[in-house]
């Protein structure tokens, strides 16, 4: 957790006093007396204070909290929208009528990795027909261009990805409603995989951890992420799991450690789903490249939660020592 977070916390807004005219405030003398500049700024300082003291406190809580279990290996809650979903496509919906009727489009997700198709949806009221295009703005041409299909009251559209596919191509669908033509722009990205997770072997218990080794065939050296979560056998989940390892180019292997804390009374089969791969950033202004896995779903049976070694987890010096600044920033020291 980075320091520098805090001090963009959001403050309290600070309402400044109206100095009012001498005459005026002697033709009233019930009014109250105007509040100086140094009075103002003195009290906007105190109440920032004050904000800041109690942002700090309730992050030191949840920080305490998360030291319970190690940053490998965190509880999944149902509500942790961003690790459940971390690709998700945001829809874009326009009001087209005062009657507040609306027409809706989005992708299956945000993110696409070669082969994977596009997959377009247009939804709403009273639409006659719906256009998709895909455009290279740096080369100005026209990929696809296509009408889309409907099936119920929705609009669909698969696209076969290509290798030429810009990183950032423009989307568009034209919506026609009622004879108008309302377009909507619609944001994704496309990659080629820059590293590619082939299969995962059996678990294994490690002193405390369920570890799950990962083979991967990396396409370029570098500091590598992975990252997957894990549910039960009721699709319900369980933690998210995350591991970072510098690979060289080829076929390697990363380790994914489920701790004993999240797995404390519950039993296998397990499986993990949601699996990313990113190469991170080497340097400022480089964005960070992504992979796939060939494996969406791996089952976890027959896994003895009970051979784990249930030592509580020890936080590291580092861990500690920002736990510790947190606690003095509440306290106001």
């Amino acid at each position: 957790m980075s320091m520098v977070g805090l001090f963009w916390l959001p403050k309290e807004p600070v309402n400044t006093p109206v100095i009012l005219a001498d005459k005026q405030q002697q033709r009233d003398s019930n009014l109250p007396r105007p509040t100086s500049l140094s009075q103002t700024v003195k009290k906007k300082q105190q109440i920032d204070f004050l904000t800041s003291n109690e942002s700090a406190a309730l992050i030191s809580k949840a920080y305490a909290a998360q030291l319970v279990y190690p940053p490998y290996s965190q509880p999944l809650k149902v509500n942790n929208m961003d690790r459940l979903h971390p690709n998700y496509f945001n829809p874009q919906k326009m009001i087209i009528n005062d009657e507040g009727d609306s027409v809706s489009a989005y992708l299956s997700h945000y993110r696409y990795i070669y082969p994977e198709p596009i997959k377009i949806t247009v939804e709403g009221a009273n639409i006659e027909n719906v256009h998709f295009s895909l455009f290279n703005k740096e080369s100005e041409q026209y990929l696809v261009r296509s009408k889309m299909n409907k099936n119920g009251d929705k609009w669909f559209l698969e696209v076969k990805g290509k290798k030429n596919f810009p990183v950032e191509p423009e989307a568009k669908v034209i919506v026609n409603v009622d004879g108008y033509e309302i377009p909507i722009i619609l944001a994704l990205r496309y990659m080629i995989p820059i590293a590619t997770i082939t299969d995962f072997e059996t678990p294994l218990a490690k002193g405390k951890d369920m570890a799950i080794n990962a083979n991967i065939t990396t396409e370029k050296s570098g500091l590598y992420r992975v990252s997957a979560n894990l549910f039960d056998a009721n699709d319900q989940p369980v933690a998210h799991l995350v591991q970072r390892k510098k690979l060289t180019k080829g076929n390697k292997q990363i380790t994914l450690k489920a701790h004993h804390s999240v797995l404390k009374g519950r039993e296998s089969p397990f499986y993990l789903s949601t699996i990313m791969v990113e190469l991170m950033s080497p340097s400022p202004g480089v964005k960070k490249r992504f992979g796939h896995s060939l494996i969406s779903k791996f089952e976890i049976n027959d896994f003895a939660v009970s051979s784990l070694d249930e030592t509580p987890y020890q936080p590291t010096d580092q861990e500690i020592q920002r736990l510790e600044l947190l606690q003095q920033i509440a306290n106001g020291n």
